[in-house]
């Protein structure tokens, strides 16, 4: 008789790391980030210009 020959199981190599950036959660709080800054900005050049102090 034969032997079963066995196949060596197939192991697959899991990523340890993600780059946040490849994500959707990851671009959105990029994303939230960027607008923000940019907002803060504008909000503080307008409050300037009310104050009288731009």
């Amino acid at each position: 008789m034969a032997q079963k020959v066995t196949k060596p199981v197939k192991v697959e190599k899991k990523k340890h790391y993600v780059n946040p950036t490849e994500t959707w959660w990851g671009k959105a709080v990029v994303w939230i980030i960027i607008f923000g800054m940019v907002g803060l900005i504008i909000l503080s050049f307008i409050l300037a210009l009310i104050g009288g102090q731009a």
